[in-house]
């Protein structure tokens, strides 16, 4: 039996498309099996315990170390309060009138808060503290003439970016442990609009931010220490202002809410630059607050509509609305394991919803 081998040219083509269609099959079914909307059964949630902590709560963060919530708003105390509901924990102690923003780096051990006087506080985590953290706290001497509207630490709790109005500060934590120095300054980063959230990247060299002038921009925090507007690496235009804004790192991906009431999705790695998908919306009524689940398949999102809404982030489509409050929602967070969603209003509650269990 004789057996004849194809012509040159087949075989050439034969071996290109082993390597071209086989990768993108194995990374399209890598894809659906993290997130296929037919084996991922969204998690229900019920009021569990609220808390009327007599001002309006303006932000919340989940310690997960502890299994504690942490939240601040009007007032110079910051509470922290059991996601259990059974423990009572000293206050956090301040001299300001009251806090905007907080953001929490469990791995590194900081809370960072954002004031209503434009200054920037650091608590270092502390294991003989009744509360876990510091009593006593780090004041940066860069103060802005406005509240700290948005705060956030990098994944490696190197840099903490704060942005108040229109300027953008960054610090960066000095490896020979003299503390902190200001390293990154962005003036008029949004047009000399204000600029309303922003978020690092997977990286120390990427900021993104979002403003009142429907911008998403990306900064390259290279060794360019002072910026201004047009110094960024790229944007995106929306049709509307720009509330609140999420980064989903496997997928370079970044979550945004607008001030109309829509949630898209922008991939940060696509040219040009366009938001292709739409999730949802929250009736016309401002997007404040977004927060994801660890392995990205749940997004929580609070309005001025007083409601949380949940998201099957791998169907885009919402599947619960959780209408506990009495006021506009502010700040959303939820535990890494899923089993607490934690909100904070302007009605003065902070709410911990409770996973129902299967």
């Amino acid at each position: 039996m004789s057996f004849r081998l194809p012509p040159p040219g087949l075989i050439f083509i034969l071996v290109l498309s082993v390597f071209i269609i086989v990768p993108i099959g194995i990374h399209f079914n890598s894809n659906l099996e993290k997130c296929n909307n037919q084996n991922y059964t969204p998690p229900k949630y019920v009021s569990f315990q609220d808390f009327d902590l007599g001002f309006d709560v303006s932000s919340v963060v989940i310690n997960n170390l502890n299994k504690t919530v942490v939240g601040a708003g009007n007032s110079s105390e910051i509470y922290i309060l059991d996601l259990g509901g059974k423990k009572d924990y000293p206050i956090l102690q301040t001299e300001f009138k009251g806090f905007r923003s907080l953001d929490v780096n469990e791995e590194i051990g900081y809370l960072a808060g954002g004031t209503t006087d434009g200054s920037v506080v650091l608590w270092q985590s502390d294991k003989s503290s009744k509360n876990g953290w510091s009593e006593d706290y780090i004041i940066f001497p860069e103060k802005q003439s406005e509240k700290v509207s948005s705060i956030d630490i990098s994944r490696s709790g190197k840099l903490i970016g704060a942005s108040s109005n229109n300027t953008i500060l960054i610090w960066e934590h000095s490896e020979s442990g003299n503390g902190w120095k200001l390293r990154y300054r962005i003036f008029s980063g949004h047009s000399g609009r204000e600029v309303f959230a922003l978020v690092f990247g997977n990286d120390d060299q990427t900021l993104f931010t979002v403003g009142n002038d429907k911008l998403i921009k990306t900064w390259n925090l290279g060794t360019q220490n002072t910026m201004n507007n047009g110094d960024e690496v790229s944007s995106y235009k929306n049709s509307w202002p720009i509330n609140s804004l999420v980064f989903r790192a496997d997928n370079n991906e970044l979550i945004f809410g607008t001030n109309n009431g829509q949630i898209k999705v922008w991939n940060t790695q696509e040219q040009p630059e366009t938001a292709r998908e739409f999730i949802g919306e929250h009736d016309s009524q401002p997007v404040n607050t977004l927060t994801i689940s660890e392995e990205g398949k749940l997004l929580v999102s609070g309005s001025n509509d007083n409601q949380i809404k949940l998201w099957n982030l791998c169907s885009k489509k919402t599947f619960k609305t959780l209408s506990e409050h009495k006021g506009s929602v502010r700040s959303v967070d939820i535990s890494s394991d899923q089993i607490h969603i934690v909100s904070g209003s302007l009605d003065r509650k902070i709410i911990i919803w409770k996973r129902e269990e299967k």
